[in-house]
């Protein structure tokens, strides 16, 4: 058995999902425009490689908290059709499907929520995902964040616990990021690829010549797929709840 990783943002999706969100929920005045100054200073420390994913992560809940889990997940249902959906690279979807084709358990690994990570799975036909657990109080998204983020080390961290439940050795795997914050994955596995690598990854790989993807044409779906389930069962119980009310309609 061999494993395929995909990171999402800038990998598999021209742009950071995070970024594309909350430009969203300004435009439908869920967010400040203030928090719009803090998305793009992230962006330049993302950029930088010195991206604080924990802080960004809580700001993200924080202001998520705001409103109730449904409200947020049809903010997202809104959202992933109208600005995720359109910039998925069509090479990253076709290397989805190859790997399949050729036996290799996919699964989507990036830092975003886990709604979005499912969305992305179920749209590419991916096997699985892993990504930092969404965690509720109540009707609402809370920033206590438990376990590991899916960022860094922790994202190493996780894929280990993927390959070690199924007996698969990591040095077996692929993984196709663009970002150096996934250098620890990426000398991990035995098949890494860079997908239009940020500069401080491309410096990194001047030593270890990994081969580079360029990504550009879009893909084209002729339907958007709906999510299956989400792994925090907190979670899990709100996308239920709001699939059940798309039926309903």
């Amino acid at each position: 058995m061999t494993i395929a990783f995909f990171d999402l943002d800038h990998t598999l999706l021209d742009g950071a999902n995070g970024t594309l969100y909350a430009k969203q929920m300004i435009r439908e005045k869920l967010m400040d425009r203030r928090v719009l100054l803090v998305v793009a200073w992230y962006s330049v420390l993302y950029k930088l490689n010195r991206f604080p994913r924990e802080a960004a992560y809580r700001k993200v809940l924080d202001e998520m908290g705001r409103h109730t889990v449904l409200e947020m997940i049809d903010m997202m249902d809104r959202g992933f059709e109208l600005y995720i959906v359109p910039r998925l690279y069509r090479r990253g979807a076709d290397l989805v499907t190859d790997h399949k084709a050729q036996g290799h358990t996919t699964v989507i690994a990036t830092a975003a929520g886990e709604y979005v990570a499912e969305r992305v799975r179920a749209q590419l036909g991916a096997d699985d995902y892993l990504a930092t657990p969404t965690p509720t109080r109540g009707d609402r998204i809370s920033s206590e964040i438990v376990g590991p983020m899916a960022f860094q080390e922790g994202k190493l961290e996780m894929a280990l616990d993927f390959c070690g439940e199924r007996g698969v050795d990591i040095s077996d795997c692929w993984f196709y990021s663009d970002s150096a914050s996934d250098l620890p994955l990426l000398d991990a596995v035995g098949h890494p690829i860079l997908v239009n690598p940020q500069l401080k990854l491309r410096l990194a790989n001047r030593k270890r010549g990994w081969p580079v993807l360029r990504f550009d044409e879009y893909a084209s779906f002729d339907a958007i797929a709906r999510p299956v389930r989400v792994k925090s069962p907190g979670m899990d119980r709100f996308v239920r709840m709001y699939e059940e009310s798309l039926a309903a309609r």
